[in-house]
C-alpha cells in the first residue's frame, strides 16, 4: 500500500508508467550493502587497499639501522636460561638445607661444631655458615668460607634469604631460626656453569646484587668500570634486552640483556660489542604495495564487467519492462545469463532481442578475474622463496653453543639424577625382603618424577614387583653392578634406565626413564633437538621421530660425527650451500653418562630467526597469503550469492523464450538478483491478467498467489475535520 493514487483515466502515458515505477521501487527489495551485487568486488578492493597500507607501514617500521633482532632475541633467551638454572640450583639447595635444619632442630641440640659441619657438608653446595645470636647478631660458631654478617638485615628475619656481595662474588645467604635464641646463616655462592662467549663481541656476563655492584662474573668488560654503573641503571628486577648507542661505534652499538633470580634482588646482565645492520627497505614495500594496487584495480574491474554492471544493466530494464515503458533499443549485455534474460524480458515486451554471437559466462568473467587477482601473490610468492638465505651472526652460533651444552648438562644430570635414586634405594635395602619391596618402590617413584616406573628384578631380569606402568624392558640379565642403559631389543621406541644390584643373589632395582620428560628436556632450545648415538640412531628427537632411525642430514651428520670425540661443533652450511645454524655437543657430564656416546644435534633454520631478510620475506608472504585469501573469499562470496541464483534465473527464462509462460518465477533473493526475479514475474502475470499488474510485485513471504493491491491514498483525519470546518 502506497501513498501515491493512480492517475485518472485518460491520463498521459508517460504519467501511467510514472506512477508504476514509484509503485514498483516501492515494493522491490532495496539490495544496501552487502546485498548489493557490487559489494563483493568493492569489499575486495577495499581490504586489498588496506593490506597494501599495512604491508607499506610494515616495511617503514622496521626501516631502520640497528642490532638485529634475532640478536636480542638470542641473548635474552641465553640470560633467561642461566637464571632459570641458578633459581633451581638455589632451590634444589635451599631444599636440603631444610630437611637437614628439619633433622638438627631435633631435641637433643647437637653441638655447635656439629650443627654447622652438618649444615655445610663438604661444603660442595653450602660453602660457609654462621651461628648467630638472633638479637644481637653476634657469631657464636663459624665454618668455611665467612658469611659477611654486615650485610644481614636488622633484626634478623626468621626465615629468609638475603644478596649478598663477597670477596669471592655475588652470594646468597640463607637465614633460619634454630630456636628461640639462635639463628643459622649458610652461604651459598652465585655460581653458572662456563658459557661459550664471542671474544670479538667483548662479551661479557655480570651479576648486580640490590645494592647496585656489579661483578663480572665470566669475560670480558666492552665498558670501562666507572660507566658500569650507568649502563646497568634501572636494571632491577628488569628483564629484557636493549640496545645503546656509542658515539664513537657508528657501525657497533652495545647490547644488554639481563634478567632477575626470582625475589632476590639479584640481576644477571650480558653485555656485548654487535655490529649493525640495515632494516628492512621501505622501497620494497612501497614497490609490493603499488603493485597490489595496480593488480587489484584491474581485477576489481574486471569483476564490475562482469556481474555488478550486467545485471544493474539488466535491472535498469527490467524495472522499465515491469511498468509497461516502451525501450526502443536495449542495451547490449555482455554476459550470458543477463543476456538471455534480456531475451525473455524482450518477448514480453513485444519484441524480440536477436543476438547471435557468443558471450562469456558470468563465471568465465569471474574465472579471468581472479586468475589477474592471484598473479600477484604467486608472484610475491615465488619471490620470496626464491630470495637466498641471509647470513647468521656470528654472535648466534656462540650462543647456540651454550643453549647445546645446557641441554647436554640438563640432559646428563637427569640421567644420573635417576641413577643416584636408584643406587640409593638399592643401598638402603639390601637386606630388605623382595616381597616387601612395593612400597620402598611406590615412594621411590614419587620422589623421582623422571621415571615412569621403578621395578625390582632378579638375576635373570625379571620383575619381581612393580610401581607406576608396566616394563618394557626385555627380560634379560642386568648388565653389570649398576650404570644407565638403552635397551637395544626394543626398537619401537628408546627404553632407556637406570640399575643397581640391591642384594648378593643378584636382584636390583631399576628405573625406566619417561621419554615425555626427557623429550621435554630437548623441546627447551628452539628449533629441532636430537640426541644420538654412536652409530648415528635417533635416540630422541623434539620435533617427532621414528626410534632408532638414522640421524637424516648430510651437515647433521657431520657435526654429530665430529663432536663425537667429544667438545662442541658447529656447522654453518646445510647440505645444498645455503646458511644453516647447527651445532653438536658430545654427552661428557656428569661422568656416569660419558659410556653412553650420545650427542645432542641441534638444528636452526636460519629463515625461523628475526632477520631483516627474514622479516621481508615474511611481510610478502603474510602479504601474499592475505591477497588469497580476500581474491577466494570475493570469488566465493559472488558465485554462491549472485552467480547461482542468476543462473538459475537464466533457466527459467529460456522456458519464457520457449513459450512456456504458466510457471510462475519465484523472487529468490532480497537483492538485485530477486529485483529482477520479481520484474520478470510481474511481465510474466501481465501476459495472463492483462495490464493491470505493471507496477505490482510478488510478495517475499506467502504462496505464490499473494498479491500486492495497489490502492488510493486516504485523506487524514485532521484534513478532514480541517475541511468540516470550513
Amino acid at each position: 500500500m502506497y501513498d501515491d493514487a493512480p492517475p485518472a483515466a485518460g491520463a498521459p502515458p508517460a504519467q501511467l508508467i510514472a506512477w508504476r515505477r514509484r509503485a514498483l521501487e516501492q515494493q522491490l527489495p532495496a539490495a544496501a550493502f552487502p546485498a548489493g551485487s557490487s559489494a563483493p568486488s568493492l569489499v575486495y578492493l577495499c581490504v586489498t587497499m588496506i593490506v597494501a597500507a599495512a604491508a607499506v607501514l610494515g616495511f617503514a617500521v622496521y626501516d631502520r639501522s640497528g642490532v638485529p633482532k634475532a640478536v636480542h632475541d638470542s641473548q635474552r633467551e641465553l640470560v633467561a636460561t642461566v637464571v632459570r638454572g641458578m633459581s633451581v640450583g638455589s632451590a634444589r639447595a635451599t631444599d636440603d638445607l631444610d630437611r637437614v635444619l628439619t633433622d638438627v632442630r631435633k631435641p637433643p641440640l647437637p653441638a655447635d661444631a656439629d650443627v654447622l659441619a652438618k649444615l655445610i657438608g663438604n661444603q660442595e653446595t653450602w660453602t660457609g655458615a654462621a651461628l648467630l645470636q638472633t638479637a644481637t647478631r653476634q657469631a657464636q660458631a663459624a665454618s668455611g668460607t665467612p658469611v659477611p654478617l654486615d650485610q644481614l638485615p636488622t633484626p634478623l628475619p626468621a626465615d629468609a634469604t638475603v644478596a649478598v656481595s663477597t670477596t669471592d662474588g655475588p652470594a646468597l645467604v640463607r637465614i633460619a631460626a634454630l630456636d628461640g635464641q639462635r639463628s643459622v646463616a649458610v652461604l651459598y655462592p652465585l655460581l653458572m656453569r662456563n658459557l661459550r662467549l664471542n671474544p670479538g663481541a667483548q662479551h661479557g656476563v655480570f651479576i648486580i646484587t640490590p645494592d647496585g655492584r656489579p661483578t663480572l662474573i665470566q669475560g670480558v668488560s666492552a665498558v670501562g668500570e666507572p660507566h658500569l654503573p650507568k649502563l646497568f641503571e634501572g636494571l632491577a628486577g628488569a628483564r629484557g634486552s636493549r640496545a645503546i648507542k656509542v658515539t664513537e661505534w657508528p657501525d657497533r652499538q652495545l647490547v644488554v640483556s639481563s634478567a632477575a633470580i626470582g625475589d632476590t634482588g639479584v640481576v644477571v646482565a650480558s653485555v656485548l660489542v654487535a655490529p649493525v645492520s640495515r632494516g628492512t627497505s621501505v622501497g620494497y614495500g612501497l614497490l609490493l604495495g603499488l603493485s597490489l594496487l595496480g593488480v587489484s584495480l584491474l581485477a576489481f574491474l574486471l569483476m564490475r564487467a562482469f556481474l555488478p554492471a550486467p545485471v544493474q544493466a539488466l535491472l535498469r530494464q527490467a524495472k522499465s519492462d515491469a511498468c509497461g515503458a516502451v525501450t526502443p533499443v536495449r542495451q547490449p549485455l555482455r554476459t550470458r545469463e543477463t543476456f538471455r534474460i534480456a531475451q525473455a524480458l524482450a518477448v514480453f515486451s513485444g519484441g524480440g532481442l536477436r543476438g547471435a554471437r557468443w558471450r562469456p559466462s558470468t563465471v568465465q568473467g569471474l574465472a579471468v578475474a581472479v586468475l589477474i587477482a592471484l598473479a600477484w601473490p604467486a608472484v610475491a610468492t615465488a619471490t620470496a622463496l626464491q630470495a637466498p638465505r641471509p647470513p647468521v651472526p656470528e654472535q648466534l652460533f656462540f650462543d647456540e653453543e651454550s643453549r647445546a651444552e645446557a641441554v647436554s648438562g640438563v640432559f646428563g644430570n637427569a640421567l644420573d639424577s635417576g641413577l643416584q635414586t636408584v643406587s640409593r634405594i638399592s643401598l638402603a635395602n639390601a637386606s630388605t625382603d623382595p616381597a616387601k619391596f612395593g612400597p620402598i618402590l611406590r615412594q621411590g617413584l614419587a620422589d623421582e618424577y623422571r621415571f615412569r616406573g621403578m621395578y625390582l628384578v632378579d638375576r635373570n631380569g625379571a620383575v619381581v614387583s612393580s610401581a607406576g606402568r608396566e616394563s618394557l624392558r626385555t627380560p634379560q640379565p642386568l648388565p653389570g653392578e649398576a650404570g644407565i642403559r638403552i635397551d637395544r631389543s626394543v626398537t619401537r621406541l628408546p627404553v632407556i634406565y637406570a640399575f643397581r644390584i640391591a642384594k648378593d643373589d643378584g636382584y636390583g632395582v631399576v628405573g625406566e626413564f619417561d621419554i615425555d620428560y626427557l623429550l621435554g628436556v630437548m623441546r627447551r632450545v628452539d628449533g629441532r633437538a636430537r640426541v644420538v648415538d654412536s652409530q648415528l640412531r635417533t635416540i630422541l628427537d623434539s620435533s617427532g621421530y621414528r626410534a632408532m632411525q638414522p640421524l637424516e642430514g648430510d651437515a647433521a651428520r657431520a657435526v654429530a660425527i665430529e663432536a663425537m670425540a667429544g667438545g662442541t661443533v658447529r656447522g654453518q652450511r646445510s647440505a645444498g650451500g645455503q646458511p644453516s645454524l647447527q651445532v653438536a655437543t658430545a654427552l661428557t657430564s656428569p661422568p656416569s653418562v660419558v659410556h653412553l656416546e650420545w650427542v645432542v644435534v641441534i638444528e636452526r633454520n636460519p629463515v625461523s630467526l628475526q632477520l631483516p631478510q627474514v622479516i621481508m620475506n615474511r611481510w610478502t608472504l603474510l602479504m601474499a597469503g592475505a591477497v588469497t585469501g580476500i581474491v577466494a573469499l570475493a570469488f566465493v562470496w559472488q558465485y554462491f550469492i549472485f552467480v547461482r541464483p542468476l543462473r538459475r534465473l537464466a533457466v527459467f527464462a529460456d522456458r519464457i523464450r520457449t513459450g512456456e509462460f504458466d510457471e510462475p518465477i519465484p523472487p529468490q533473493r532480497h537483492d538485485d538478483v530477486g529485483a529482477i526475479a520479481m520484474c520478470l514475474e510481474i511481465c510474466r502475470q501481465v501476459r495472463h491478467t492483462g495490464s493491470a499488474r505493471f507496477g505490482g510485485a510478488v510478495r517475499l513471504r506467502g504462496s505464490e498467489d499473494d498479491f500486492t493491491a495497489v490502492r488510493p491514498r486516504f485523506p487524514s483525519q485532521r484534513g478532514a475535520s480541517r475541511t468540516a470546518k470550513v
